[in-house]
Parts: structure tokens; C-alpha cells; sequence
């Protein structure tokens, strides 16, 4: 018998840099941010609505009933007292590539650390993901704390000891209610509909959890609403409104037309921007049923359905229920469907075969080369 050699420390190792490889990603969307969108550029109106609740340097700019308070305290560490841009869009970047790592690393059991890589890369080089980052709107968080939120319900799921998830699900949920309560409901509803009709998802701590966030995220929202707004219903309807009336509007083309860098397509009347422009767009629900058919077909499709569908549910507003559109509205739903996407890229690239491999490798790079630079073209 051969003696055993001195015990290897590759195999640990490269764990170990799989395990960072969500923080390497992280911090290159920080980096991406700083170098790619200028932190001088000029506050818009949105911005500073909310930045002004909080300045002390400006009057507060009239807060109209569908904004929530949310980014107004995101940005109050900074804004109460520097009038810097630069500096806020700096905090910010900061931020944003911070809550990205936590949002991914909330998938860790679900996915591996090379999934969760790969679907922050292909979210953070979006750029809709770029641009929004060091701004102070709503809607990139609400993108994050709806992965992070999914992750964490799945990890519960999966072991109702684990305590971490339980306080992930909460806490995400009362970040997104903070944001814009009503897409929180939307981005949840997925999870609420398991948790309540499918009796072996029935986790009584999980759901309480979950409606305390969310509950604990709308508080203000809602309180504000009966002191400023006439009551809930009320400011329901003048953000119903104020947004253009909510009702069945196929916002679809929208959407499409928005995806060429137009920050707000209202009324939304110009040209489809070019096929290099809009590709990834329609391969997107593509690979997005590819994956949930390899999931399922594997036995562990559970995780994929379930992102896909609260994709599919904060998603559905945007592209049904108003009559305009605006990129920044998708960001949650890009982030949610990456994660099956970037399962299935891994599996295609991993998929064992001599020739076969090394050729999806390639073509799959090459692809991604291609989206890149359209991405980095239109930002």
C-alpha cells in the first residue's frame, strides 16, 4: 500500500474563493458606479423630493401620496448635513454594492457561491442596475431586498431552525415596505399565497415574519396616510391618480421602447430601439423557462419556480396595470429571475462532454461579450 501524502489544501482554497466570489462582484458594481456614472451628475426631480424631507439646506419639496419615506431616511446620514451630490452619490455606491453582497449571500444553501455570482453579475451590469444605484430612488432597493427576501424564505423554509433566515425575511420584507409598500405586496404575494393555501409550505412563524415586515416597513406609509392623505383609501386612489390611473394598460411595448436609455416613457410614443438593444429583453423569459424546465426536470426546481414567480408577480403592475413606463420599474423582477438564469448558464458550462462543453463555454461568452457592451453602449 502507498503511504498517505501530506494532506492537499487546493480543494479548501478554492471553497474558500467561491464563497467570495459574491463580494468580488459586489465590488466591482461599486467600482463599475463610481467610474461609469459620474457622482457630480445633477440630482433629478424624483431625487430631490426626497432628499429635500431630509436637507437641511432646502425646504422640503412637496411629497406626493404615492412616495414613500424609504430613501428620504436611506440618504438622511448624508444629506442632513452635506449638500455635496458627489458625496451622496459616493455613500450611495457604497451602499448599493454592499446590499447586493447581503442580498446574494442570502441564497447561500440554496445555490452555490458560482450561481449567486453569476446572477449578481448579470444583474449589476445591466444598465438600468448601474445607472439607479447611486441614486436615491426607491426602486433598486426594493430590487434587493426582494432577492434577499426570497432567499431567506427558502432557507427557512428548508430548516425552521434556522434563525438568520427568519430575521433575513423580515428584515428585507420591512425594507421593501419602507421603499414602495405597494410593490412589496406584489413582490411577496408568491410567498404569501405558499404560505397560506399549500399545506406543507405552512410555516406559522414564517408568515408571521413575513406580515410583520411588511407591516413594519408600510407602518409609516399607512399612519401618514390618515394623518396627511384622508385615510388609507384615499391616498390610494390620488396615487392611482397621480400615476396616470391604475387599471388594465398593456404597458408591454412601453417597456421595449424605455430599454434604449429613456429614464421615463411618459407619454411613451417613440420608435422600438434596435434589435442589438432589445434582444436580451425577449431572451430573457426564454432562458427563463429553460431553466425552470431543467430545475424541475433535475428534482430541484422548487427554489426556481419560486423566484420565477415573484419575477413574474412584481413585474405584472408594471407591465399590465399602468399606462407608461420607466426601466427602474423591472428592477426587481431582473433580479429575482438572474438567479435561475444564472443556474442554468452554470449548468450549460458545467454540463460534462469533451467537445461540447468547451463550445457552450465559448458561445456563452461571446453572448455575454455581445449584451455587455450594448449595456455599457446605452448607459
Amino acid at each position: 500500500p502507498r503511504r498517505p501524502g501530506p494532506p492537499t489544501t487546493g480543494r479548501p482554497a478554492r471553497r474558500f474563493r467561491g464563497e467570495w466570489a459574491p463580494a468580488v462582484v459586489a465590488a466591482a458594481f461599486t467600482l463599475a458606479q463610481l467610474l461609469l456614472v459620474r457622482p457630480g451628475m445633477g440630482l433629478g426631480w424624483d431625487e430631490s423630493v426626497y432628499v429635500s424631507q431630509v436637507a437641511a439646506h432646502a425646504p422640503a419639496a412637496f411629497f406626493s401620496a404615492p412616495r414613500a419615506r424609504g430613501v428620504s431616511l436611506l440618504v438622511a446620514p448624508v444629506a442632513a448635513w452635506s449638500s455635496s451630490t458627489a458625496l451622496l452619490r459616493i455613500y450611495l455606491a457604497v451602499l448599493s454594492g454592499l446590499a447586493l453582497f447581503l442580498a446574494l449571500r442570502a441564497w447561500r444553501g440554496v445555490f452555490p457561491a458560482r450561481v449567486q455570482a453569476t446572477a449578481g453579475a448579470l444583474f449589476a451590469t445591466l444598465w438600468v442596475t448601474l445607472y439607479y444605484g447611486p441614486q436615491a430612488m426607491p426602486n433598486y432597493w426594493v430590487a434587493v431586498a426582494a432577492l434577499a427576501c426570497t432567499g431567506s424564505f427558502l432557507r427557512a423554509q428548508a430548516d425552521r431552525f434556522d434563525r438568520s433566515a427568519l430575521w433575513g425575511v423580515g428584515l428585507s420584507a420591512a425594507v421593501m415596505g419602507w421603499m414602495r409598500p405597494v410593490d412589496a405586496v406584489w413582490a411577496t404575494l408568491p410567498l404569501l399565497v405558499l404560505l397560506v393555501g399549500v399545506r406543507r409550505w405552512r410555516r406559522p412563524a414564517l408568515l408571521a415574519t413575513l406580515l410583520g415586515g411588511l407591516a413594519a416597513g408600510a407602518a409609516e406609509w399607512v399612519i401618514e396616510a390618515f394623518v396627511s392623505y384622508g385615510g388609507l383609501a384615499q391616498r390610494l386612489s390620488d396615487a392611482s391618480r397621480i400615476q396616470g390611473g391604475l387599471g388594465w394598460h398593456v404597458a408591454v411595448t412601453d417597456q421595449l421602447r424605455a430599454l434604449g436609455g429613456r429614464t421615463l416613457c411618459r407619454p411613451c410614443t417613440g420608435a422600438v430601439p434596435s434589435a442589438p438593444v432589445t434582444l436580451w429583453w425577449y431572451a430573457l423569459p426564454v432562458f427563463a423557462v429553460l431553466a425552470a424546465v431543467i430545475a424541475v426536470r433535475a428534482r430541484r426546481g422548487t427554489a426556481t419556480l419560486v423566484a420565477l414567480a415573484c419575477a413574474a408577480s412584481s413585474a405584472f403592475p408594471y407591465l399590465f396595470l399602468i399606462g407608461y413606463a420607466a426601466p427602474r420599474f423591472l428592477l426587481p423582477a431582473y433580479a429575482l429571475v438572474a438567479v435561475p438564469v444564472a443556474d442554468l448558464l452554470v449548468r450549460l458550462v458545467r454540463a460534462p462532454g469533451r467537445i461540447r462543453r468547451p463550445l457552450t463555454a465559448a458561445l456563452l461568452t461571446l453572448a455575454l461579450a455581445g449584451h455587455l457592451a450594448v449595456q455599457f453602449v446605452v448607459l
